[in-house]
């Protein structure tokens, strides 16, 4: 066996497949798949077995699903779950959502249907907060939604998303390698790989060009800090990344505008070899860092820094 997730064929209703009940859907309510909205909707039943087998689901939890799309992952949520948040950006899909959610009493009552941005959404402030997250993320926020969730998310214990395969392979990268870059710092500063596992790109509509991967990931804060100063944390990290051929030191210097012989002695407490490069360091290594930051007052030149990147709520 290959261990790649391929289209089921059992639970289809009435002998139809039910993939082409979800296509048949999209062409009733006059719906294109947008593009530019990495609209490529999941649409096979035993990918949703394995989804809610991964995902362990107790009727206490609460799930948020980002690209509710068709609602094909959503019902099968909202059956499971005490509540779901599910995220739709594309307002064109209300109506289809609402013809696959709703029942003889209307739309479930354990549902909020948010139809905006996830990542313009408050996270934080979500009620009941979330526990869980299961979503077939559109590729184009895959790694931006997950790096605000694992932040302002702390509830969210393990995470069953479908991605885009290289995109995945930045998410759980590990030092060394050239996948292996910023995302895949605060990643793994803040979760632990269950398993990756490939699928079959035939489990869309409209089938990709790309390959996808299932990931499972289980939350777990490697240091106290990266809660408590999340966002030096992350500017930390972001600059030594901002200059890939450079080294570490050169890397922050230049972006903070400190004296190199400073970053480098910051380094030196830390542990750290001023000659290395971004990708040879290991997560455990930018906590270090990060600390000696902190300890030397420098968070404001870090904020203030060319490869800071602030998130996208806290920006506003």
């Amino acid at each position: 066996m290959d261990g790649a997730v391929h289209p089921g064929s059992s639970g289809r209703s009435g002998g139809r497949d039910p993939r082409q009940i979800s296509v048949a859907r999209l062409a009733e309510f006059g719906h294109v798949p947008r593009r530019s909205l990495g609209q490529n909707f999941l649409v096979d039943d035993n990918v949703i077995r394995v989804i809610l087998a991964r995902l362990g689901c107790e009727k206490d939890d609460v799930v948020i699903e980002v690209g509710a799309g068709m609602g094909v992952l959503t019902k099968a949520l909202v059956a499971v779950a005490g509540h779901v948040h599910a995220f739709e950006i594309d307002d064109k899909l209300l109506d289809p959502l609402r013809a696959s959610l709703e029942g003889p009493q209307g739309m479930p009552a354990n549902l909020t249907l948010h139809m905006e941005d996830v990542l313009n959404a408050d996270m934080g402030t979500l009620e009941p907060p979330p526990t869980l997250c299961a979503s077939n993320l559109p590729y184009s926020i895959a790694a931006p939604f997950l790096a605000e969730a694992v932040c302002h998310l702390p509830s969210v214990r393990r995470y069953v998303v479908m991605s885009q395969r290289e995109v995945a392979e930045r998410l759980v990268a590990r030092s060394g390698g050239k996948t292996y870059g910023s995302i895949s710092v605060w990643m793994r500063l803040h979760t632990r790989v269950v398993e990756t596992r490939p699928l079959s790109r035939t489990i869309f509509r409209p089938i990709p060009r790309v390959d996808s991967t299932l990931l499972t990931l289980d939350r777990r804060v490697e240091d106290e800090l990266v809660e408590r100063e999340p966002q030096l944390v992350r500017s930390v990290i972001d600059m030594a990344f901002s200059s890939r051929r450079k080294t570490w030191v050169n890397a922050v210097a230049a972006a903070t505008g400190l004296p190199k012989e400073a970053v480098a002695a910051a380094g030196a407490e830390a542990g750290l070899a001023p000659c290395l490069r971004a990708e040879q360091l290991e997560p455990q290594q930018y906590l270090a860092l990060s600390r000696a930051f902190l300890d030397r007052g420098w968070q404001s030149a870090a904020a203030r820094s060319t490869a800071y990147r602030p998130s996208p709520k806290r920006a506003r």
